[in-house]
């Protein structure tokens, strides 16, 4: 998901943040055990978000541990996994290899073909594991590729494309809740890939690449505006949910957290 649903560490206390750090090394630890150590490459601050949502909202049992890693390998570090961390394992392989599938295919990236070969076995377990999400990952970047080449699509047809998919993604596991985190993934899928757009656009521009404020108000106070608008529905569903775990914590991503590249990009526009 681009990288962009990340915490806000300045508004955190060092509780929040040491349980930051305990859902994210829990998806490092995951990823590791379901796929090896060269699948630690594919972990984001994204999915992380995504599993500390689910486990507010659901409850699920949470297993806590210490270990090594290669990142602190003279520490033990705490993590904390649950059901909902092993999905965002998959997850973080089958997005990641069909990222480095788009770079290949669009760039002929070198680097992006030798991490498709390193993910090739991991790719096919996480198909195996979550079939119907691999299938819909499939089809819909198949389809926004088709969107942004095609010279007649509206500049929203892509970001609704993504958005689809973030609401499949962040319906699994659900019951009661299903239709609202549809509907709240959907809502940050479009946010998402609009903010991608946004902090790309000067280097689309150059390179005569897709960009979907090509068509539309290109200024930065314009980005932040429709920026606004949709992290505002998203959060409006985000609110309604019957969230008390770590709740501070999510809202300074949502509402700090997701800004932060954007502002490093247009520091004038905020």
């Amino acid at each position: 998901m681009f990288g962009f649903v990340q915490v806000a560490p300045s508004s955190l206390a060092d509780e929040e943040k040491d349980r930051y750090h305990e859902v994210y090394c829990g998806l490092c630890h995951a990823l590791k055990r379901r796929y090896g150590q060269l699948s630690r490459f594919t972990l984001t601050y994204d999915l992380t978000f995504y599993v500390m949502l689910c486990n507010s909202l659901e409850e699920p049992l949470e297993n806590r541990g210490r270990s090594y890693c290669v990142a602190h390998p003279g520490k033990r570090m705490a993590h904390a996994e649950s059901r909902f961390t092993d999905y965002a394992a998959d997850l973080s392989v089958a997005l990641a290899y069909h990222k480095m599938a788009d770079d290949w295919n669009d760039d002929r990236k070198p680097s992006a073909r030798v991490a498709m070969a390193a993910l090739e076995k991991a790719y096919a377990r996480a198909r195996t594991n979550i079939p119907e999400e691999c299938d819909a990952i499939e089809k819909s970047l198949a389809a926004i590729s088709r969107i942004e080449r095609d010279p007649e699509a509206l500049p929203d047809d892509a970001a609704i494309e993504f958005g689809k998919l973030m609401g499949i993604i962040f319906a699994w596991g659900q019951d009661v809740w299903e239709p609202q985190m549809r509907e709240f993934g959907t809502h940050l899928g479009r946010f998402v890939y609009f903010m991608d757009a946004a902090v790309d656009y000067e280097d689309d521009a150059e390179s005569g690449s897709y960009n979907p404020f090509r068509d539309m108000d290109s200024s930065p106070a314009g980005m932040r505006t429709l920026l606004s608008a949709l992290m505002g529905s998203a959060t409006a569903v985000f609110e309604k949910l019957p969230l008390e775990q770590d709740l501070h914590l999510m809202r300074s991503v949502l509402y700090s957290g997701v800004w932060q590249k954007f502002n490093e990009k247009y520091p004038r526009a905020e």
